[in-house]
């Protein structure tokens, strides 16, 4: 049974290898095909993945084509996980320049849908059930058709209209191989690009292969929608789409169908957009600062203006999270933004960043400060364009090796969204006025008497927990030292240095004293009655010589160090 074992396992990894080996080969031909061809160079991927490669040969029209938006033209061509990869990355300024963000930003999950047999089958499957059984006027064409998933509308035996999430077949075998691709690639990067070192490209990658497994898994969106659901249930504006446990799956997701239309295409059908639009910031901002759980994905297909002016949301495969500390932290950041503290937002900027290397703080605040007398001193709050403020704050930051952690990156992208859609939608919006009643909540609650009495209750805890375990600890250390199983070791920045200088004065000791036995051998040889050379025993000659030279040599070296 052991040997069968390990013939499976031997085959299936032989299986994967090839099929990686055959990825790898429409990789290197996209990436040529987009004028990216040193790429392949440099990762020596015409050695491991082609025979012919050149056979596609770069498109003539590449030359012409700026390099960003190649980049996001090959992420398209590459397929479903590219294109997550790249929609993500969308919102990490911190990592990648803004300009590349945009392009990556207009990514589209531009995939053929699967036929309607083939979305029957894999709902069949999870429902354990023909579908008819389950769902009246189930719409063979797609609603929508995505990288993952497509939706189809349906109505349930009771009357209620649904759209139905139905996964790709083979699609997660599909992302598992460009994930082993995708981790070849980041160490590739960190080997031919020593600057991509501060950025941890295999720290990026494992990021993502965490966000789109929970992707693959609908089970994670459906505990979203039922948390959101949770968290909204006592606003009468914001309406979340109802799951349906009984009839999803980890492949198939049921929700209540929304009718309404995309917040752009509202004021068209005569909604009054100006309140819509303050409704939205507002949401978001309870999102963030109430429940700690925010949408990861806010971009104008998610947004719905219901027929009964409400705001619905939809697709909560991706969300930020926000613990008590980071709330506190955005809040200092804000109150530092909206009071005009230029030194404040510096300060605060700084404490909730990740540090790559040694940051010079003056100069890091010197352009904090100067950035803020440029937006803010000559206009008022209203009429800052606070998204690209954000912008210009992240892409100095980098210049001085700071940069955000990956949930403050999602909520200052949803924010610059939301704004952007506000202004579009209401161009006399206020941000930063609408942020002020949530961060002076915040702010008062951090000194309210419940926050301050568990604060201190938490303090005493952790003191009572360290008096208990202190004992313990210190008698197990003690004991461990006494039977010689703990070492010590001291980590010191001049340690090379100080070595270097010890074994210099050794080797100096140690010629000085080879140097001064040989001049001894020598005089003492003057008895010998042998051989001699110019009247001098040979023996005597030779000590002098080589004991000479080795003592010059030792004064010269000093006298040129210029260290008696």
């Amino acid at each position: 049974m052991s040997t069968m074992r390990t013939l499976y396992t031997n085959i299936r990894a032989a299986q994967t290898a090839v099929r990686d080996v055959a990825r790898l080969r429409q990789i290197a031909a996209v990436l040529v095909r987009h004028g990216l061809g040193h790429v392949v160079e440099a990762w020596h991927l015409q050695d491991k993945a082609i025979v012919g490669l050149l056979v596609e040969k770069r498109a003539p029209e590449a030359r012409s084509i700026p390099l960003f938006e190649r980049i996001a033209l090959a992420l398209q061509d590459l397929g479903p996980t590219f294109v997550k990869l790249g929609q993500i990355l969308s919102t990490r300024s911190d990592l990648i320049p803004q300009a590349l963000c945009d392009e990556f930003a207009t990514l589209q999950d531009n995939v053929a849908p699967i036929t309607s047999e083939q979305a029957r089958a894999v709902l069949e499957a999870s429902l354990g059930a023909p579908v008819d059984e389950v769902f009246d006027d189930f719409d063979p064409e797609p609603l929508a058709s995505a990288s993952i998933a497509q939706v189809h509308t349906a109505r349930l035996k009771s009357g209620e209209d649904v759209v139905i999430k139905i996964q790709r077949p083979g699609i997660a075998a599909s992302i598992e191989s460009d994930l082993n691709i995708l981790y070849w690639v980041a160490k590739q990067v960190e080997a031919t690009i020593p600057e991509a070192e501060a950025f941890n490209p295999t720290s990026i990658a494992r990021e993502f292969e965490r966000a789109i497994r929970k992707e693959l898994d609908f089970q994670f969106e459906a505990s979203n929608l039922e948390r959101f659901d949770r968290n909204f249930s006592d606003w009468t504006t914001v309406y979340i789409p109802k799951v349906h446990r009984d009839h999803s799956s980890a492949t198939v997701l049921v929700m209540e169908r929304l009718h309404g239309v995309k917040i752009t295409d509202a004021a068209a059908r005569g909604h009054e957009m100006e309140p819509i639009a303050r409704e939205c910031i507002r949401m978001l901002l309870k999102q963030v600062f109430d429940d700690g759980l925010f949408h990861g994905d806010l971009h104008p297909g998610n947004l719905f203006v219901l027929d009964d002016g409400r705001i619905g949301l939809i697709d909560f495969g991706l969300v930020g999270r926000m613990t008590q500390q980071m709330k506190d932290q955005m809040a200092d950041l804000l109150l530092a933004i909206v009071t005009e503290n230029f030194e404040g937002v510096a300060r605060s900027f700084y404490e909730l960043s990740i540090r790559d290397g040694k940051v010079d703080y003056p100069a890091f605040e010197a352009d904090v400060v100067e950035l803020m007398e440029r937006y803010f001193t000559t206009a008022s709050l209203a009429d800052v364009d606070f998204g690209e403020y954000l912008r210009e704050l992240i892409d100095g930051a980098i210049r001085h090796n700071v940069r955000i952690p990956p949930d403050f990156t999602m909520f200052f992208k949803a924010m610059m969204t939301v704004e952007g859609i506000g202004k579009i939608v209401s161009p006399d919006l206020d941000l930063i006025g609408e942020c002020r009643p949530f961060i002076e909540t915040l702010i008062a609650e951090r000194y309210g008497p419940e926050r301050v009495l568990k604060s201190a209750a938490d303090t005493l805890q952790a003191f009572a927990r360290f008096a208990r375990q202190f004992p313990i600890s210190a008698n197990h250390f003690l004991s461990q030292l006494e039977d010689g199983k703990v070492a010590l070791g001291v980590d010191y920045a001049q340690l090379p240095q100080m070595e270097a200088g010890r074994d210099r004065r050794l080797n100096r000791a140690v010629l000085a004293g080879v140097g001064a036995v040989l001049m001894l051998c020598g005089t003492l040889a003057r008895l010998d009655d042998g051989l001699t050379i110019f009247g001098m025993p040979a023996l005597s000659l030779a000590c002098y010589g080589v004991g000479g030279w080795m003592l010059f040599r030792l004064v010269l070296r000093i006298v040129r160090e210029g260290r008696w």
